[in-house]
């Protein structure tokens, strides 16, 4: 992968009132960071990406935990479905796949935050994920941090952190994500234990009987940005609008990236 560089002294590195927002409640958002225009060329990159992949695909289908997948180890990606349908649910990962989807990662506008986010002048991608939520089909993402799922693909999962790119407006109706501010000073969550290994990733929302995950609803362009340890989730779609996102997971330099990941279980974990 691409190594990415800091790029200036930057205004578009966090400022003081966003570090306490990160430092009190584990998340940052920019609105209107990019513009309808760009909003369109990155639609069209990931509608072009889904049609790719998904075109006459008769892959197989694996359930697991909340999850159906798809691997197509050919080309180094898991498609997740909705269920038993034909309907995509995300693609990950995606970037090696789509030149313009790799080209949005080094915008400056993710990477110079980022450089805050995992304490590093030269963040590079460790993953990347189109989450798609189609009308009336999209389903839910059950609540989790993204660290159960990492630490045993990246080499240090605790030193990731995600930029999500909302490509549709996001609202409660559309599903839009839902944060739980403050959840990462507690480190690692209780997860389940009713399910297969994958389930066991979920948190076990019992034990956290005063749990409150804020919605946030926000506008197409805008960027959410937060560590391996926030708790989050998403409800479905009900609505008649879709609600598309992007995320792109950085690291510091020099770690193997989840296309790597992939290719060690192609080659049977060799």
């Amino acid at each position: 992968m691409k190594s990415i560089s800091s790029v200036g002294p930057a205004p578009l590195r966090l400022d003081g009132t966003e570090r306490r927002h990160l430092d009190d409640d584990g998340y940052v958002v920019r609105e209107g960071v990019f513009t309808a225009d760009e909003v369109g060329q990155m639609i069209s990159a990931s509608e072009s990406l889904v049609d790719d992949l998904v075109r006459e695909r008769r892959g197989l289908r694996l359930k697991v935990g909340s999850y159906v997948f798809d691997p197509d180890l050919v080309r180094d990606v898991m498609i997740k479905w909705e269920g038993d349908s034909d309907v995509v649910h995300g693609i990950e990962p995606c970037a090696h796949l789509n030149a313009a989807l790799r080209d949005w990662a080094y915008d400056p506008r993710l990477v110079e935050p980022m450089v805050d986010l995992i304490a590093d002048d030269e963040p590079t991608l460790f993953t990347e994920k189109l989450n798609l939520k189609r009308p009336h089909e999209g389903g839910a993402n059950p609540p989790h941090q993204d660290y159960p799922y990492w630490v045993d693909s990246a080499e240090v999962a605790e030193d990731v952190a995600t930029a999500m790119v909302f490509l549709d407006d996001a609202t409660i109706a559309n599903g839009c994500l839902r944060v739980a501010p403050g959840s990462h000073k507690k480190g690692k969550w209780t997860t389940r234990t009713d399910g297969d290994q994958f389930l066991a990733n979920e948190i076990d929302m019992t034990a956290y009987p005063d749990a409150e995950l804020e919605p946030l609803e926000l506008g197409a362009g805008a960027v959410v940005m937060f560590g391996p340890f926030l708790v989050h989730q998403s409800l479905p779609n009900r609505s008649d609008r879709q609600r598309r996102a992007l995320l792109y997971s950085y690291q510091p330099p020099g770690r193997q990236h989840m296309v790597d990941t992939l290719r060690k279980l192609s080659q049977g974990g060799r």
